[in-house]
């Protein structure tokens, strides 16, 4: 039996799916591609996780070996803490500094600060890997132009990417550039749609631009903020990833080693598909539950 709909000029068809049948239609190319791509790679990982594989023989059940091997491996969980240490590490970045900058630009409107912004966002535009290869240019210790500034100036020259004093704090800073720049974007949005009748109502009670910022603008981002904090713990460690590739390769004396470049190493290096499908798996896990704590806040952030 067909159901008779009205046509877009008023003409009634037959046949016609009902409007909950025809979004699902729309759907389903972009389902069918989350499972093949997304789902589907999800679920042969996680049962990979529980096997016992090296890509030249067949997979065989290992039951939770995979787990008990990667907590007892120093190396894994010394990098899990080391991801966590660059997500605190990025946070003032990813809020802070970018909030301050955003503001400033804000408040002073104009072809100028268009510029600002725009300058400011190009390592954003930049592709990660080629802003790496200029760092590590520039860092070199033999002739990079760090040293040869140092040099110069008759002072020695130093091994920011060699020294695991240095290594870590280095890449935190080469990788904060572009978290400023994204999140500084972001922030510009949020600005852009606070409550303008509460910044009229300061200025008619001729409040300064600090009691302004202070009781008007910076509460109205508050959950902008803790959202973005989130995100940023949650992408910490994918953010990093190339420039720890790139710069140390986890060294030096893993010292920037991180839980994304270990599952890497594992997997592509020394092809342990078992230890590297449930180390997978936990990130997974880990970053479920930020997501969720993300979707609650944003939950709460509903009017």
């Amino acid at each position: 039996m067909t159901v008779p709909t009205t046509g877009r000029w008023g003409v009634r068809t037959r046949g016609a799916p009902p409007p909950r049948a025809r979004g699902w239609v729309y759907l389903a190319p972009l389902l069918a591609a989350l499972g093949v791509w997304v789902y589907g790679p999800a679920l042969v990982t996680l049962g990979l996780s529980f096997a016992d594989w090296r890509l030249t023989d067949t997979p065989t059940w290992s039951g939770l070996d995979n787990l008990r091997t990667l907590f007892a491996d120093g190396d894994f969980v010394r990098s899990a803490g080391q991801t966590v240490l660059y997500a605190l590490a990025l946070l003032p970045f990813a809020t802070v500094v970018p909030l301050v900058i955003a503001t400033i630009l804000w408040m002073r409107p104009g072809r100028a600060a268009t510029v600002y912004r725009s300058l400011l966002f190009l390592p954003v535009m930049v592709a990660p890997v080629s802003v790496a290869v200029a760092w590590r240019f520039l860092l070199n210790p033999l002739n990079g132009l760090l040293a040869q500034g140092l040099q110069a100036v008759g002072l020695p020259t130093v091994d920011l990417l060699g020294t695991p004093s240095t290594a870590l704090v280095t890449v935190v800073l080469v990788t904060a550039a572009r978290v400023t720049a994204f999140n500084m974007l972001l922030y510009g949005a949020a600005l852009s749609g606070l409550d303008r009748r509460l910044l009229e109502a300061a200025r008619l009670e001729r409040a300064s631009a600090w009691e302004t910022m202070r009781f008007v603008v910076l509460p109205q981002l508050v959950r902008p903020t803790i959202v973005l904090a989130l995100l940023s713990l949650v992408l910490a460690g994918q953010w990093t990833f190339t420039n720890v590739a790139v710069l140390t390769q986890g060294g030096p004396d893993n010292a920037t080693d991180s839980v994304y470049y270990r599952i890497y190493t594992l997997g592509f290096t020394f092809f342990q598909i078992g230890p590297t499908s449930a180390a997978a798996m936990l990130v997974l896990a880990a970053l479920a539950a930020v997501g969720a704590a993300v979707a609650l806040v944003q939950r709460r952030a509903r009017p």
